[in-house]
């Protein structure tokens, strides 16, 4: 299942997202994509932690 999310950032926010984006040499990736790799991968790795930790809990209507 795909969820779309729409989101907008500050300039503050934009400038540090291409910073990141060049530091990490993905110049050829689009600036949505790039966000979309950033927010997949720290859900990722916070579930990851809060599953360690016993946080997670499945829930029914999931």
């Amino acid at each position: 299942m795909a969820v779309k999310f729409e989101f907008s950032l500050s300039d503050r926010s934009f400038d540090k997202l291409r910073l990141l984006r060049r530091a990490d040499g993905e110049t050829n990736m689009t600036f949505d994509d790039y966000a979309e790799l950033l927010l997949s991968s720290l859900i990722d790795r916070m579930y990851r932690e809060y599953n360690r930790q016993g946080l997670i809990k499945e829930d029914e209507n999931d």
